[in-house]
């Protein structure tokens, strides 16, 4: 067994993290590199490949595995650098984008824009009007051909979309899930009229029956094609050329891997991918047998995850030992059919920007970032506007001289001088305006953490808060204290910075195949057993395209399931074998239970009888089995002496600077425990632990902080 790597790209920083078969850690970084992404991902190796004793092409050259989490999709659709889509539909649907199933354009959008009745407005439409076509075609509900598909219609359709500068066509055409023929011909006119034109199809991309849902997947998935075929084209060229192997896997939302050519086609399969991973990898640690993290003897850990890199804070929840999920994702007020785990982001991140703001009279810090570039005012590569990275610096949590271990050398003044102008409209100097900045900022961060659990009816108070990403470690503690929350683990130590890198290391090939299949009970077992049978032969034949064979899957079978006349479903876990009567029974079983333990109990109505909607098969590659080692908790016979002792301003304790002990990796040794207040520097993050808490470091290096009640 190789190496693996696992490729992270946040908005500052490229993270790679290496993962030996003994399950040793040794992480890469690089700035990120925008719009060229591949230029950061190879130097992150690069980087990770110079710690090892290396060079990027030997290290490629004997990896397992690339593994990347990829954000060029997301980017693109925050920054608004999509390509121009057109869409064909079925005659009389043109509206159905633009209708947005009326109350869904509320949806997905704040508290306060939904009060604001007089302000309501829809979001910009994914494609302009004038770039809909309808088609005369129809497949009814059962699959049948009600009206043949118009070829010559089509074709003058899609001249005129070419002629009016469409870049990417989406084909969204009714009950495609029941027959597809009509689409696929409808995309094979498109090729051979456009060859190497972007064409998203419907029924390839969504098997869910939700004519609006299924369209603007459809819509997204064509948005950012064209521009994700051209990055993963590019990055699987050089790393094939720098010698590595095989196909560069990329994460999906839902926290499998798929090859490149797969991602290339779906691309919508990736969009908030990259926070994902984190979660991914807070989920195996919290579970990790014996790992002295906190969570050894609990089966069923209760975990919040809080990154924060240099632009987002991104939260996620492990309930019940089960890293949570939802059914469908969203961009602006737009839901679409591409499940995904449950990650909300703020814009929160140590790139944020500190700005006055004199509609408000107060200091406003995000959403927006400096990014890698031109980055915070420190840094030295063009920042003009204040940071939190500045503020930081300024209050004495980071060392200038120590930042990147030495390797960026960052400007006190600078930063102090860009703070005295945010601040000098409401009279503060340039400590008080960091302090301020900090505690805006983690006040921020400890809402969004109280909305992602609160609202799932969550109390997050008896939950471990996991804090890594370059700035969680820094900020994760006073952000537990905010919610009320007494425990936080910051995951390998060091290696935190990195850590949603270590969680796409972490990860498996995954393939979802699925059928929108409508039953009422009395329910028909031979149906349901052929339906699951013929879903899994397909996922098993995929996973084998990939070289993975049946024997190294995990395979888990899923029904969508409601009672009749509803309109919402849940899924429910199914049944492996053959179906019967009794199999029949605990289906409805587990969908009862299910059900009340979503909307609560006494909910249900089993009078009403009881519907499937979807079956779904889900087949992921074993994950390969290691214990991570972060390689910097080592017993020694001396005990944790600070480096070094410095005035820092912890906005808690006041304004007034204090003496904090200063460590360094060397005293994060296995059984090792420091006392608040202090900090640890670390080459790629620092850790706060706040007065009055106490730290202690695992055999593995995973620091926990216990804050007093």
């Amino acid at each position: 067994m190789g190496v693996v790597l696992g490729v992270d790209i946040g908005g500052t920083f490229t993270d790679c993290i290496a993962v030996q078969p003994s399950g040793e850690v040794q992480i890469g970084k690089a700035f990120s590199t925008p719009p060229d992404f591949h230029d950061g991902f190879i130097a992150s190796i690069a980087s990770v490949a110079q710690h090892l004793g290396t060079t990027g092409p030997e290290l490629l050259a004997g990896a397992d595995g690339v593994y990347h989490g990829c954000t060029v999709g997301t980017n693109a659709l925050v920054e608004g650098r999509t390509a121009k889509v057109a869409l064909l539909t079925t005659r009389g649907h043109r509206d159905s984008l633009f209708q947005m199933k009326a109350g869904r354009r509320l949806q997905n959008a704040s508290p306060a824009y939904v009060a604001d009745v007089a302000h309501h407005h829809k979001p910009a439409p994914l494609v302009p009007r004038d770039l809909v076509r309808e088609v005369d075609e129809r497949i009814g509900s059962d699959g049948d051909v009600v009206a043949a598909l118009n070829e010559p219609q089509l074709r003058e359709a899609v001249q005129e979309l070419l002629d009016a500068g469409a870049e990417a066509i989406a084909i969204s055409l009714l009950w495609s899930i029941r027959n597809d023929a009509h689409e696929l011909r409808a995309a094979e006119i498109v090729r051979e009229m456009a060859p190497g034109i972007f064409v998203s199809v419907a029924s390839q991309v969504v098997h869910r029956s939700g004519e609006y849902e299924r369209t603007v997947a459809t819509v997204m998935n064509a948005l950012i094609g064209p521009v994700m075929d051209r990055y993963l084209a590019v990055l699987q060229e050089r790393c094939t050329a720098l010698g590595f192997p095989g196909q560069v896997q990329i994460m999906t939302c839902s926290g499998g891997l798929i090859s490149t050519t797969e991602a290339r086609r779906l691309p919508v399969l990736t969009i908030g991918s990259g926070p994902v991973a984190g979660l991914i990898g807070s989920h195996k640690a919290a579970t990790a047998p014996a790992s002295g993290n906190g969570h050894a003897a609990a089966a069923a850990p209760d975990v919040i995850t809080a990154d924060m890199g240099g632009t987002t804070f991104d939260v996620g929840l492990v309930h019940n030992g089960v890293a949570l999920s939802r059914r469908t994702s969203w961009h602006d007020q737009y839901e679409y059919w591409v499940p995904t785990l449950d990650v909300r982001s703020v814009g929160a991140g140590g790139g944020s920007i500190i700005r006055f703001d004199p509609a408000m009279g107060s200091l406003r810090v995000g959403p927006e970032s400096a990014s890698a570039v031109p980055g915070p005012v420190c840094v030295g590569r063009g920042g003009t506007e204040p940071t939190v990275t500045d503020a930081n610096l300024v209050a004495g949590i980071l060392d200038p001289g120590y930042f990147l271990a030495g390797e960026v050398e960052l400007d006190v003044e600078a930063a102090r001088a860009a703070l005295a102008e945010a601040g000098r409209p409401l009279g503060l100097g340039p400590e008080e305006t960091a302090a301020a900045a900090l505690r805006i900022v983690d006040n921020g961060m400890a809402d969004a953490i109280r909305l992602a659990s609160v609202q799932k009816g969550i109390d997050p108070r008896g939950f471990t808060l996991y804090a890594y990403g370059g700035a969680g470690p820094v900020h994760g503690a006073s952000v537990a204290r905010h919610v009320g929350m007494s425990k936080v683990v910051v995951p390998l130590g060091d290696f935190a910075s990195g850590w949603s890198a270590f969680g796409i290391a972490g990860a498996a090939p995954l393939v979802v195949q699925e059928v929108a299949q409508r039953m009422r009970n009395p329910f028909d077992a031979a149906a349901i057993t052929a339906v699951f049978d013929e879903i899994e032969a397909r996922a098993v034949q995929r996973m084998a395209d990939n070289g993975i064979a049946r024997e190294d899957l995990i395979v888990t079978r899923h029904a969508d399931m409601r009672y009749s006349l509803q309109v919402n479903e849940i899924e429910i876990d199914a049944p492996a074998g053959d179906y019967d009567d009794a199999t029949l029974e605990h289906l409805v079983d587990t969908f009862q239970t299910d059900y009340e333990r979503v909307y609560g109990e006494g909910t249900g109505y089993a009078d009403a009888g009881f519907a499937v909607t979807g079956l779904r098969v889900r087949a992921r590659a074993r994950p390969r089995e290691h214990a991570a080692e972060a390689g910097v908790a080592q017993q020694t016979a001396a005990g944790a002496e600070p480096f070094a002792h410095r005035d820092v301003i912890l906005y808690e304790a006041g304004l007034t600077p204090r003496s904090v002990a200063v460590y360094r990796s060397e005293a994060l040794f296995a059984g090792a425990m420091l006392d608040g207040p202090a900090i640890v520097e670390l080459p790629n993050t620092t850790i706060v632990v706040p007065g009055g808490a106490t730290a202690a470091v695992d055999a593995r290096g995973n620091v926990t902080i216990s804050l007093e009640d």
